[in-house]
C-alpha cells in the first residue's frame, strides 16, 4: 500500500466582503487556482504566506514549525 505524505490539514471558515466572494465565485469559475472558492481561497492564502515568509520571519512567525511533542488537535 502506498504512503501518502499530504501535510495534515484544519478546517477554517472564511467570512469575507462580497467583492471578494465575488472575486472568488468568478476565479473558480475560470478554473483560476482551483475549482472551487475554497480551493481558490486556499491558493491565495497559501501564496501570499510564501510571498511574505521573510517579513512574518522577522515577526517570529516560521512557516515550518518546529517539532512538536504534543499532537496538534
Amino acid at each position: 500500500m502506498a504512503t501518502s505524505r499530504k501535510a495534515p490539514t484544519a478546517k477554517l471558515q472564511l467570512t469575507v466582503d462580497a467583492a471578494t466572494e465575488r472575486l472568488l465565485q468568478e476565479m473558480t469559475s475560470l478554473g483560476v487556482h482551483g475549482t472551487t472558492k475554497s480551493e481558490v481561497a486556499v491558493s491565495i492564502l497559501r501564496s501570499w504566506l510564501w510571498a511574505n515568509e521573510e517579513k512574518l520571519r522577522q515577526n517570529g512567525i516560521a512557516l515550518t514549525p518546529a517539532a512538536s511533542k504534543s499532537p496538534v488537535r
